[in-house]
């Protein structure tokens, strides 16, 4: 079975110049694309939604709030410890 890449993964080898992976989220992506571009109703919609998305790739920078060692820390410490 192959290993299907996480969105995040394939948006960082994107941000590296690698259309291969911009192709695989834009097919990812196509069912939303396809549903809203219905939703605008104007011919274009879908190319302008492709476009929006890639340049959202290019644009997106990973949250630091979510790190594992500042979550690992906030919950290890001990309340009572800290009086």
């Amino acid at each position: 079975m192959k290993h299907k890449p996480k969105l995040k993964e394939l948006i960082i080898q994107a941000q590296n110049g690698n259309t291969e992976a911009t192709a695989q989220l834009v097919f990812r992506l196509s069912p939303l694309v396809r549903k809203y571009s219905r939703q605008l109703g104007y011919d274009e919609a879908c190319s302008d939604l492709v476009t929006w998305i890639v340049e959202a790739i290019h644009r997106y920078q990973p949250s630091t709030m979510g790190k594992k060692g500042k979550l690992e820390r906030g919950f290890s410490t001990n309340p009572a410890e800290e009086k």
